[in-house]
Protein backbone atom coordinates (compact mmCIF):
# COMPACT_ATOMS: atom_id res chain seq x y z
CA UNK A 1 0.00 0.00 0.00
CA UNK A 2 3.42 2.18 0.45
CA UNK A 3 4.07 2.09 -2.77
CA UNK A 4 -0.01 3.15 -3.92
CA UNK A 5 0.38 6.37 -2.18
CA UNK A 6 2.21 8.38 -4.38
CA UNK A 7 0.84 6.73 -7.54
CA UNK A 8 -2.48 7.82 -5.92
CA UNK A 9 -1.34 11.41 -5.02
CA UNK A 10 -0.35 11.87 -8.38
CA UNK A 11 -3.27 10.46 -10.21
CA UNK A 12 -5.68 12.99 -7.89
CA UNK A 13 -3.05 15.89 -8.68
CA UNK A 14 -3.78 14.54 -13.12
CA UNK A 15 -7.81 14.26 -12.81
CA UNK A 16 -8.03 17.43 -10.73
CA UNK A 17 -5.95 19.14 -14.39
CA UNK A 18 -8.67 17.85 -16.53
CA UNK A 19 -11.34 20.53 -17.63
CA UNK A 20 -13.89 20.21 -20.44
CA UNK A 21 -16.93 22.64 -22.06
CA UNK A 22 -20.39 20.17 -21.31
CA UNK A 23 -21.44 22.04 -24.33
CA UNK A 24 -18.98 20.92 -26.59
CA UNK A 25 -19.14 17.05 -27.32
CA UNK A 26 -15.48 16.44 -28.33
CA UNK A 27 -14.23 18.54 -25.32
CA UNK A 28 -16.62 16.07 -23.29
CA UNK A 29 -15.01 13.28 -25.13
CA UNK A 30 -11.62 14.35 -24.60
CA UNK A 31 -11.86 14.71 -21.19
CA UNK A 32 -13.41 10.96 -20.99
CA UNK A 33 -10.40 9.63 -22.90
CA UNK A 34 -7.74 12.04 -20.67
CA UNK A 35 -9.76 9.75 -17.56
CA UNK A 36 -9.45 6.60 -19.10
CA UNK A 37 -5.89 7.22 -19.56
CA UNK A 38 -4.47 8.82 -16.77
CA UNK A 39 -6.20 5.55 -14.29
CA UNK A 40 -5.21 2.85 -16.73
CA UNK A 41 -1.59 4.35 -16.79
CA UNK A 42 -0.90 5.60 -13.55
CA UNK A 43 -2.53 2.22 -11.81
CA UNK A 44 -1.24 -0.35 -14.81
CA UNK A 45 1.44 -1.27 -11.66
CA UNK A 46 -1.60 -2.26 -9.44
CA UNK A 47 -3.90 -4.44 -12.01
CA UNK A 48 -3.79 -7.59 -9.81
CA UNK A 49 -3.53 -5.95 -6.30
CA UNK A 50 -6.66 -7.55 -4.42
CA UNK A 51 -7.59 -4.10 -3.37
CA UNK A 52 -5.95 -1.25 -6.37
CA UNK A 53 -7.04 -3.46 -9.16
CA UNK A 54 -10.84 -2.83 -8.47
CA UNK A 55 -10.37 0.52 -7.27
CA UNK A 56 -9.17 2.03 -10.36
CA UNK A 57 -11.94 0.28 -12.00
CA UNK A 58 -14.61 2.26 -9.09
CA UNK A 59 -12.21 5.48 -9.54
CA UNK A 60 -12.77 5.32 -13.47
CA UNK A 61 -15.98 4.98 -13.32
CA UNK A 62 -16.63 7.74 -10.56
CA UNK A 63 -14.70 10.32 -13.22
CA UNK A 64 -17.43 9.21 -15.62
CA UNK A 65 -20.36 10.11 -14.25
CA UNK A 66 -19.51 12.89 -12.69
CA UNK A 67 -18.85 14.19 -16.46
CA UNK A 68 -21.95 12.48 -17.60
CA UNK A 69 -23.80 14.32 -14.62
CA UNK A 70 -21.75 17.57 -15.43
CA UNK A 71 -23.15 17.55 -18.79
CA UNK A 72 -26.60 16.48 -18.13
CA UNK A 73 -26.67 19.72 -15.61
CA UNK A 74 -25.02 21.83 -17.98
CA UNK A 75 -27.65 20.77 -20.49
CA UNK A 76 -30.70 21.41 -18.13
CA UNK A 77 -31.16 17.16 -17.54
Amino acid sequence: MQEAEPVLKQLDVELETISFDPFIPSSVDAAIERVTVVIDTLLVGFKANPILGPLANQLKSQYLDAIQHQVAAAQGG
